[in-house]
C-alpha cells in the first residue's frame, strides 16, 4: 500500500510537471515593441520672426551623437526665416551656442540659450528669430 502510494503521488507530481513545462511564455517581437517612437526622444519649439509677425513649430528630434540631434521644420518656418525647412541637425557647440543647419552641414541659424527654455538667434546678426519650448 505504501509503495502504491508513492507511485501515485511520484505520478502525479510527474503530471503536473509535465502540464507546467508545456506551457511557454509569450515572447515579445522587438521591431513591434520598439516602433513607437518615444515622445521624450525630442522637443517641439515655436520658432517665431518678430520683425516679419511669423511663426511655426520645428522639431529637435533624436540624438546623432552626443552634441547633435535631428532637426526638422515644416515650409511654413521659410516664412519665419528663409531655408529654415531644409533645417536637418541641431549642433550644440558646447558653449551655449547651437547651429541649426542643413543636410550639408551649412549653418541656416545661431541661437544662444535665453531665458528659461528659449534660445534667440545670434547669426546671422539680422535674424530676430526665437525658439521657445512648446513641449
Amino acid at each position: 500500500m505504501k509503495t502504491l502510494t508513492i507511485a501515485v503521488l511520484a505520478g502525479a507530481v510527474s503530471l503536473g510537471l509535465w502540464a507546467f513545462s508545456g506551457q511557454e511564455t509569450p515572447g515579445v517581437d522587438p521591431v513591434i515593441s520598439n516602433s513607437i517612437p518615444s515622445r521624450t526622444a525630442g522637443h517641439s519649439y515655436t520658432v517665431s520672426n518678430v520683425m516679419a509677425n511669423t511663426a511655426c513649430l520645428a522639431e529637435r528630434g533624436s540624438p546623432i551623437s552626443s552634441r547633435s540631434a535631428r532637426f526638422e521644420a515644416g515650409a511654413d518656418c521659410d516664412a519665419v526665416w528663409p531655408g529654415l525647412s531644409k533645417a536637418r541637425t541641431w549642433l550644440n557647440n558646447g558653449d551655449g551656442t547651437v547651429v541649426v543647419a542643413d543636410a550639408q552641414g551649412e549653418a541656416i541659424l545661431t541661437v544662444v540659450d535665453g531665458d528659461g527654455l528659449a534660445y534667440e538667434a545670434v547669426e546671422p546678426a539680422d535674424a530676430m528669430v526665437t525658439m521657445i519650448a512648446a513641449d
